[in-house]
């Protein structure tokens, strides 16, 4: 097993062997994993630090070697940083993503304007149940909890809950089942359900598509807003008439998506650009 004694040879051993990755993306991911098997900071990098002499280093050549296989570098340190928290993450839930962050950003700065007044908030589709412990941390105020239809992502769900120090709770509910009951009336509604069509799969980054659960990610072709129609039904009689509804959207769907709120019956809807200018956000009420 190859071993180093200082960072940056380590760092350009990285960059080079691995060709699955762009160079700028592969320089990040292997800042990602320094910082995370040697708590190495980037400007340890930079200077070259030498490594302590009883530093425990992975097998860098396996490491490189999943990577090649478009393994995420998230699967392999086992964790992902979202909004500025560290969650535990695996192949059975969505690792979180940047757009998302946004979405929590949107809901805080909405939800803070009176401190005083306690909300209740669900997360439909929790998955790592990153947006709920997000919003759990960041509005001491609201009381959170997040669904999902998968017991293998609550599990995970609830270890990074019990990791980040977070009260949101989490249970099993499936959005499209009828059977499905609840008597709860929430302030606030958000999610990040599945808005990937089958069509835009040929599309995906091999990481993606290999290697993240399909159960979170597609939709099929033919009833792309299968999420929204659901998530806008139960919002008519669990949402709260003061309420708002938040939900991360297929950027190729916008119009459709907030005409779809407005036939609910939401009055005032509208659709919030991410960094990028794409279509990434709806945001609904009555």
């Amino acid at each position: 097993m190859k071993s180093f004694i200082s960072a940056k040879p380590l760092f350009n051993y990285l960059i080079t062997n691995v060709i699955a990755y762009p160079p700028k993306e592969m320089k990040a991911i292997a800042f990602m994993l320094l910082a995370h098997y040697l708590r190495l900071r980037n400007v340890d990098i930079l200077v070259d630090k030498p490594l302590p002499a009883n530093s425990r280093q992975p097998d860098w050549d396996a490491v490189i070697a999943r990577l090649n296989k478009n393994e995420p570098v998230q699967h392999i340190i086992g964790a992902a940083e979202f909004c500025g928290l560290t969650f535990k993450v695996s192949p059975s839930v969505l690792i979180p993503r940047p757009e998302t962050e946004e979405l929590v950003r949107l809901v805080v700065k909405d939800s803070s304007e009176d401190p005083d007044q306690k909300i209740r908030i669900v997360d439909i589709g929790t998955g790592s149940g990153c947006i709920a412990i997000a919003l759990d941390r960041f509005l001491p105020h609201a009381r959170v909890k997040g669904w999902d239809v998968s017991e293998v992502a609550l599990r995970v769900a609830r270890e990074n809950a019990r990791e980040l120090l977070a009260d949101a709770q989490f249970e099993m509910f499936d959005i499209l089942n009828p059977a499905s009951q609840t008597d709860e009336r929430f302030d606030c509604v958000v999610s990040n359900p599945p808005y990937v069509t089958y069509a835009e799969a040929n599309s995906m980054e091999p990481n993606v598509l290999r290697f993240e659960p399909h159960l979170a990610l597609f939709v099929e072709d033919q009833d792309p807003l299968l999420f929204y129609r659901a998530i806008a039904d139960f919002c008519q009689t669990h949402l709260k008439p003061a309420g708002a509804c938040y939900v991360e959207i297929n950027e190729h769907f916008g119009a459709a998506t907030k005409a779809l709120f407005l036939e609910k019956g939401f009055t005032q809807v509208q659709i919030v650009q991410d960094i990028n200018g794409k279509d990434r956000i709806v945001k609904a009420q009555f």
